[in-house]
């Protein structure tokens, strides 16, 4: 055995260094890559540690500190997983401890597993005849935990302790599972829908392409059965001894996904993977996935990161979806990237699906033959006709100028028949501006260069961004006029209008403003399927995952508001939204209707929007995608520099990108490697840093990534400035 061990420290400010100690003659024959060791480390005294690789030499002559404990026998990762997470450091320019920290939660090499003292039988010999009707329930019962059994055989402690000593019993201390699927209740298995001939022809396309490492899309229209086929790929792959990693978007849509596997694979064979299960649930589940007794991980963006072995299909639903990037804090991965290179790791398909692809990955399809469709609702169910309201014809006649005529009318049709309604407005709050109507001064953030948000619930201005709040002010600050108006319309103020309007009916309102009660947006959602809730308002939360096939119509308040943004994805997010929104409608046996609200009726996302054609927002967008040169025809990477003064943001940026041209320049690769900016950015204040930012596209693939890292790893930083790389950005405001 090796003399030394690497270990990487759990430092940030070291990053990628590892520091070789000694192994002691009885750990010899039990460390292992990728076990969490107890470490000494300088004047910090004993710290946490992995192990990563060992040697018999050191690279010079000097003292070595012994490891001090193993924390855990069982490895947490495997010498290919370290790889996928070195590879994640370098796509998104981080340090390797940073990407550890995300990937394998600390609290893991804290947290012993849970034992359970169980009592099993043995013989009948020596027992009283109390005790043999105690012995016989056991031989019966089999092996049991011995609180439980003490409630199951009316017995206690003393009468268990005689029978072990009489050597008729005896008392074990058994690892115990926590699973997380447990509250679920599942007891029967559903066997799987019949697929239609749509589905199968689908099914069997991508079957043919499911053996190499391939990216695959399926693109199918809202309630089209996309999930059936996903079943049956997963039976396929269980059936051949390979194992299944399935990301949806969020923890609730997550959530309901491992409900819906557990029903049909069981729970013995399915784990959940998020941040909200607890850590001990989570230690037992990553031990599980490490011993390969795992066979479908479910779970949301940070599931991507879990051990699980043997991987013969991955799949990601709802692949269009913002939420598999992390924004903050580093590394600001994205989990469809991270699981496209787990699938080159495992040599296995990546199969996305969406009824609105991102443009990127529709295009990767498109071009690779690996694109398969399914163009009609499951059992030729009719997609809801979308209707569009000029507001500039109806705008005057609204109630509160918001809520047209014709919305209103058939929201009443649509109550009388007993139906339920969902109104969006991707806006939380009530207002989204506050203005003096003497001299038009507009209340913004003290720290943040945007408008504060009022809020009637808690009778507050709010930042969404620092979340700053304050007090409704009594006099304006510029002239001293008490003419305030709210302005702007959000969640809460369409709320009590809709409340206004329909009085007599059960309105409840979805926002991530609701979150700070756990579970509430569970809660809410059941509430509505049960039919206890008739008019649902909210923002995108309310767009995604909703299959109630109760609701018949679905009014959209300001279908222009996604596409303002000063954004080059803003059309794309804008068309996603209001198409997964309009899908929400008539998935039951009572045909759905949709309305779009709108003061830009020609707009051509709209357009398509409207149609439900995914194909031509596609053709018009790619072109435009590739006459400036963005995403798929380049890869964005994004550097802001914030500091709380101004000029010196300002100064470090242009720095920074005046070292960047020259060193571009210096290897002739320009054209292939365009830098724009610095400038101000969109939102110019945020937690009071100004903030400058530089966009960088990169059209040398993997060399211009990788150009880039090794630029960004030369930069030090004065104190008061800060970077954030933010490769592949959602957005660039």
């Amino acid at each position: 055995m090796s003399k030394y061990a690497s270990a990487l420290v759990n430092i940030k400010a070291l990053g990628v260094k590892t520091f070789s100690y000694l192994i002691p003659d009885e750990m010899k024959d039990k460390i292992q890559i990728g076990q969490a060791l107890l470490v000494p480390f300088g004047r910090q005294g004993l710290i946490n540690a992995f192990c990563v690789g060992f040697s018999d030499y050191l690279p010079g002559d000097f003292k070595v500190k012994k490891i001090n404990k193993i924390l855990d026998e069982t490895p947490l990762f495997s010498i290919d997983y370290l790889k996928l997470l070195e590879w994640v450091a370098n796509y998104y320019c981080c340090d390797l401890v940073t990407v550890l920290n995300a990937a394998i939660p600390m609290k893991l090499i804290e947290k012993a597993s849970k034992t359970e003292q169980l009592v099993e039988f043995v013989k009948f010999d020596g027992a009283t005849k109390r005790q043999i009707q105690v012995l016989e329930l056991l031989e019966k019962s089999g092996k049991m935990p011995l609180i439980l059994f003490e409630k199951y055989a009316k017995t206690t402690r003393a009468t268990i302790k005689k029978l072990e000593q009489a050597g008729c019993v005896k008392l074990i201390q058994e690892e115990l599972y926590r699973n997380p699927l447990d509250i679920l209740n599942i007891t029967e298995r559903e066997p799987l829908f019949e697929l239609s001939g749509n589905q199968k022809k689908v099914y069997e396309g991508i079957k043919n392409k499911i053996s190499g490492k391939d990216e695959i899309l399926l693109h199918g229209v809202t309630a089209s059965g996309k999930t059936e086929v996903y079943f049956k790929l997963i039976d396929d792959t269980i059936k051949a001894g390979k194992n299944v990693l399935f990301l949806a978007p969020e923890i609730a849509l997550a959530s309901q996904l491992t409900r819906r596997l557990a029903k049909k694979f069981g729970t013995k064979d399915v784990a959940i993977w998020h941040s909200s299960i607890s850590d001990g649930e989570r230690y037992d589940v990553w031990q599980k996935l490490y011993k390969d007794e795992i066979k479908i991980l479910a779970g949301a963006r940070s599931a991507v990161f879990a051990p699980l072995k043997n991987i013969g299909l991955i799949i990601i639903d709802e692949e269009h979806e913002s939420a598999y990037k992390q924004t903050t804090p580093a590394p600001r991965y994205d989990a469809r990237v991270v699981a496209r290179k787990l699938a080159q790791f495992h040599n296995c398909p990546l199969l996305l699906g969406s009824a609105t692809p991102d443009i990127s990955t529709y295009y990767r399809a498109l071009n690779s033959g690996n694109l398969f469709e399914l163009k009609k609702r499951y059992n030729d169910a009719k997609v809801p006709p979308v209707t569009v309201i000029n507001m500039q014809e109806h705008g005057r006649a609204a109630y509160r100028n918001i809520i047209s005529i014709p919305l209103q009318t058939e929201i009443k049709e649509t109550l009388a028949k007993g139906q339920q309604v969902i109104l969006l407005i991707n806006r939380r709050g009530f207002s989204t501006f506050t203005q003096c109507q003497a001299c038009g001064h507009v209340i913004q953030c003290p720290n943040c260069a945007i408008p504060m948000i009022w809020h009637s619930k808690d009778q507050m201005l709010k930042c969404h961004y620092c979340n700053h709040a304050e007090y409704f002010p009594d006099v304006c600050p510029e002239c001293g006029s008490d003419a305030f108006k709210n302005s702007g319309t959000g969640t809460q103020k369409i709320e009590q209008y809709v409340k206004e309007l329909f009085p007599e009916n059960a309105v409840e309102r979805i926002d991530s403003d609701i979150l700070v009660r756990k579970g509430e947006h569970i809660r809410l959602l059941e509430k509505f399927q049960r039919g206890d809730i008739d008019i649902l308002v909210g923002t995108q939360m309310i767009a995604k995952g909703l299959d109630n096939p109760n609701v018949t119509l679905v009014g959209v308040i300001s279908a222009d508001a996604s596409f303002n943004l000063p954004d080059f994805r803003a059309s794309e997010r804008g068309f996603q939204l209001l198409t997964q929104v309009a899908g929400r409608a008539g998935r039951g046996e009572f045909a759905g209707k949709v309305l779009f609200q709108t003061y830009n009726p020609d707009f051509y996302a709209l357009e398509s929007a409207k149609s439900q054609n995914y194909r031509e927002f596609y053709d018009t967008e790619i072109t435009a995608r590739e006459e400036f040169d963005y995403p798929p025809f380049s890869q964005i990477i994004r550097l802001v520099l914030s500091s709380e003064n101004n000029f010196r943001a300002e100064k470090s940026a242009q720095e920074i990108a005046l070292r960047l041209c020259t060193m571009i320049e210096k290897f002739g690769i320009s054209e292939r490697l365009e830098v724009l900016g610095p400038t101000p950015c969109v939102i110019e204040r945020i937690n009071s840093q100004y903030r400058f930012q530089i966009l960088i596209k990169n059209k040398l693939d993997e060399k211009g990534h990788k150009f880039i890292s090794s630029f960004l790893n030369k930069i030090t930083l004065p104190k008061d400035i800060k970077m954030v790389a933010d490769v592949d950005p959602l957005d660039i405001l």
